[in-house]
């Protein structure tokens, strides 16, 4: 049991783990696999994004809507921050795709009113804290936002970004349902694949859409691919982790039953036979442990992931009907492997000396 578990749970948890490994380590960087944007460089409707997520390759979407804002001189006082941009996104879609650090308070909600999220560098410019209320400049006159979240110091260069809701950002703008930018993530780091799925964006979209992002040859895109081949390192050793167990416990227990095996023999049973019984009993076990050790990874992979999206990272727990068909099947042939070598020294075994065997 405990080696199916070791084997399948891995196994199972590896495609959630790679998924949340990559889109992790895109956020980290405020990078994403793909985005989207009008070539003319105006906005577009909202309704694109169901475009972009039925495509097959894309693991996560989120639409933006962002636009920079002039600050009238001192309108911040002795500040020297003269223009921010303004990003309204979903809170739900955009933590699908980016990681959202805050450090102080929390991240945007659905049904936030005239709320916002600023990093801590921009707070200690404007002098305001968190609780506090922010001041910005539209078309539709000076609008007040409650700061009720801060992240970390922007290390990137631009402009300060003041996070609020699409819904809040439309409003403030006058652009409902209209959005600039889309953001996606895909699901693959094979190069061939990417390029395909990039593709197939550019034939659902047409020609009047310029798609951005990571490139295949990109150093940040290669260290994604080195720590998806450590993890698939990982997987294979505790294949061979588990595949050790089974061999070791067929072998004790052959061990053990030598003078059962040689009564078996005495009364008449073929080394054929025997070798048979052993590696049904080993079919037999491997089919329990298979099914305790997909019970077990299924439980392993659900409560690590809820761990995950606890502490902000954008981790999806999902496991296809392949992946289980595929993990059962090496279960079972795994397990009765592990018992050949076990079986023939049980079917070898001479009759007299085995009858003697304390």
């Amino acid at each position: 049991m405990f080696g199916a578990w070791v084997i399948f749970g891995m196994n199972i948890l590896m495609p959630t783990m790679l998924k949340a490994f990559q889109a992790n380590m895109l956020a980290a960087s405020g990078q994403v696999d793909v985005t989207i944007s009008h070539k003319t460089g105006e906005t577009f409707s909202r309704t694109l994004l169901n475009k972009v997520r039925t495509i097959e390759g894309v693991r996560a979407v989120s639409g933006l809507l962002s636009r920079t804002i002039n600050v009238p001189d001192r309108f911040f006082g002795n500040s020297k921050v003269t223009a921010l941009t303004l990003v309204g996104l979903d809170p739900h879609a955009a933590q699908s795709v980016r990681t959202y650090q805050i450090q102080e308070g929390r991240f945007l909600r659905a049904d936030d009113d005239l709320a916002a999220v600023i990093t801590t560098s921009l707070a200690e410019s404007l002098g305001v804290k968190l609780g506090d209320k922010l001041h910005l400049p539209t078309t539709e006159g000076t609008v007040t936002l409650e700061i009720v979240g801060l992240q970390p110091a922007r290390t990137l260069p631009g402009n300060e970004e003041v996070l609020v809701t699409l819904l809040e950002a439309q409003k403030l703008l006058d652009l409902p349902n209209r959005i600039n930018t889309i953001e996606a993530n895909l699901d693959t780091t094979d190069a061939a694949q990417r390029t395909a799925i990039q593709k197939s964006i550019e034939g659902e979209l047409g020609q009047d859409y310029t798609l951005g992002g990571l490139s295949s040859g990109n150093e940040f895109y290669a260290s994604i691919q080195m720590g998806q081949a450590i993890f698939n390192l990982f997987g294979f050793l505790a294949l061979i982790m588990g595949g050790f167990i089974i061999f070791n416990t067929f072998r004790t227990v052959v061990a053990e039953r030598t003078r059962e095996i040689g009564m078996l023999r005495a009364i008449g049973a073929t080394r054929p036979q025997v070798r048979r019984m052993v590696i049904a009993e080993a079919l037999l076990l491997a089919a329990i442990g298979t099914a305790f050790g997909l019970l077990g990874g299924l439980y392993l992979s659900y409560v690590m992931v809820l761990g995950m999206s606890a502490a902000g990272f954008p981790a999806a727990y999902s496991f296809p009907f392949s992946g289980l068909v595929a993990a059962t099947a090496v279960g079972l042939i795994f397990g009765v492997l592990a018992a050949l070598v076990p079986a023939r020294q049980a079917a070898g075994m001479e009759i007299v000396r085995a009858l003697r065997h304390e």
